[in-house]
């Protein structure tokens, strides 16, 4: 084989590899920075959005989701863990989130 078609085939078989990675959906968790707002008296943790709906005490704090899961606390019932629950997005989504042209799920 000459050089020119071995470069075509490393062209073409290149094309092909980023349009599955850009088409095909891949897993995404949330971040362990995503804000969370503690509650410990319950020993729960809540989503921001879920606020209003969640049954909170006054002993809140606000902290990251990766610390609210080390301390053993868990998620909010009936919001919050369907919120946090990782997300097979296309893989041209998650990298627009990762550069910040999209806005990112978790996000609040």
């Amino acid at each position: 084989m000459r050089f020119n078609q071995k470069w075509r085939i490393a062209v073409i078989t290149g094309g092909i590899l980023a349009v599955l990675f850009l088409l095909v959906p891949l897993p995404m968790a949330p971040p362990g920075g995503t804000r969370m707002v503690l509650d410990h008296t319950q020993q729960i943790y809540i989503a921001p959005p879920c606020f209003e709906q969640a049954n909170a005490t006054n002993y809140l704090t606000e902290t990251t989701w990766k610390e609210a899961r080390q301390r053993g606390y868990t998620a909010e019932p009936s919001c919050t863990a369907e919120r946090m629950k990782s997300a097979a997005v296309p893989g041209w989504q998650r990298l627009g989130s990762l550069v910040g042209y999209l806005p990112k799920a978790w996000a609040w």
